[in-house]
């Protein structure tokens, strides 16, 4: 079964069996009747998510009724509609502040604009879409001369999307956040916490990684009937010191990287999502200085079937080790390093989210921390969303460093405050919404 055919016949079913229910137990009043269209809502977008076919799809479905213009599209936060010639546009503004007790870091105990962020999609045939999101950002540095601060921008996304393909491919080009995990698929803006996991910012950099290249997607045909991918990514292998693991502008290109996952449902209530990432990429320009990356991600999602939009529970870990070559100050070495992070996360009312994270990680970059360096921290958290657009956060961090000179332990408090205007595009089913 196809991408496009598959969700059509799950929104068919699942409207019918919602227009006998509806028939028999219609909303008293006002109230009630908003609730069961938040409802109906949520549902719509977790079967979006779940079998992997993005509102844009439905382009397919259009073309086979005979017309150009493409379906209504659903939004996760908003109303909003792109078509051929208007694209969906979309600004999100994410700042916030923090106290710290590392007072001799200037990047703390202060207000600061995390991201703004313009973002473009529209579908520019009945078979592909195109995106373009440009990220306005500040950066803080300290180095031995002192502080500095710019204002950075650059071309966080912009690929072209081939979504309905024969043998059901999808294929993408262009510069795109890499298949790797969960976690670094996400913007800054979208993540379920204020701050990255480390392990992320530690083997990809503080914003994670995304390259220019191609992508490929395959549903995996199975006896068994079950939702599995495989994506395969070659890009190249750059990033400097913003990405640790790759080699930077002289590295010897490709970078390689493989992500196969199975979806699938627990009872009528539950999902789960088991993955497995691979990267291959060069270290520096002598190729024979490689790295070799694996992940493993595990997502799983609850949500009450009485109250869909007020209680659920979402439970996400992943881990990393890596191998790969350094150029040391006594000469070449291999380096192991292993890294992970763990959340839990409850939804206690409609608009309150509460959780916490564990982190730990070694560094793959010995050219700046030791072999033997390590941190961990663990982060509790609460959000709160005023409305679909407007999101409060406040997130407590205790992080503790290991390294060859002894040990340091800083507390942090977090402060956000992020705002889409506009309608929010797709985002993956376990985001809050």
């Amino acid at each position: 079964m196809t991408r496009a055919p598959r969700l059509g016949a799950m929104i068919i079913m699942w409207a019918l069996s919602t227009g006998v229910s509806a028939a028999q137990d219609q909303p008293s009043n006002a109230e009630d009747v908003r609730k069961e269209l938040q409802r109906m809502r949520e549902r719509i977008d977790v079967l979006d998510e779940q079998h992997q076919a993005d509102q844009e799809r439905l382009l397919q479905l259009e073309e086979q009724r005979g017309g150009f213009e493409p379906a209504p599209q659903p939004s996760a936060t908003g109303t909003g509609q792109g078509n051929l010639f208007n694209p969906q546009i979309t600004a999100f503004l994410d700042m916030g502040a923090s106290v710290s007790t590392n007072g001799s870091n200037n990047a703390f105990n202060r207000f600061n604009l995390r991201e703004a962020e313009l973002d473009f999609r529209s579908a520019i045939s009945p078979s592909a879409d195109g995106v373009l999101i440009l990220a306005i950002g500040e950066e803080i540095e300290q180095t031995a001369g002192g502080t500095t601060i710019d204002t950075v921008f650059e071309l966080e996304e912009g690929y072209i999307y081939f979504h309905t393909l024969p043998f059901d491919l999808a294929l993408k080009g262009g510069k795109f956040r890499n298949s790797f995990g969960r976690n670094n698929l996400l913007h800054t803006h979208d993540m379920p916490q204020v701050t990255r996991p480390s392990v992320i910012q530690a083997f990809f950099g503080p914003e994670g990684s995304a390259t220019v290249g191609a992508s490929a997607s395959w549903l995996v045909p199975n006896a068994w009937d079950k939702y599995v991918e495989l994506t395969v990514e070659v890009a190249n292998a750059d990033g400097g010191e913003e990405a640790p693991i790759f080699g930077g502008p002289d590295a010897d290109n490709p970078a390689v990287i493989v992500h196969l996952k199975l979806f699938d449902d627990i009872g009528e209530t539950s999902t789960f999502e088991i993955g497995g990432s691979y990267l291959f990429t060069h270290t520096s320009g002598d190729s024979d200085f490689d790295a070799n990356v694996f992940g493993l991600d595990l997502t799983y999602q609850w949500r009450d079937p009485d109250a869909p939009d007020s209680r659920s529970l979402l439970l996400q870990a992943e881990f990393f080790w890596a191998q790969n070559d350094v150029q040391g100050a006594t000469g070449a070495f291999r380096n192991d390093s292993f890294g992970m992070y763990a959340f839990g996360q409850y939804q206690f009312k409609r608009d309150w989210y509460s959780g916490v994270r564990f982190d730990y990680t070694e560094f793959p970059d010995s050219d700046v921390f030791g072999a033997g360096d390590s941190e961990w921290a663990l982060s509790p958290y609460v959000s709160y969303y005023l409305t679909e657009f407007i999101r409060l956060r406040l997130e407590y961090q205790h992080r503790e460093f290991a390294s060859g000179v002894g040990r340091d332990d800083e507390d942090n408090l977090f402060f956000g405050l992020t705002f889409a205007i506009g309608s929010h595009p797709a985002h993956p089913y376990w985001v809050n919404r």
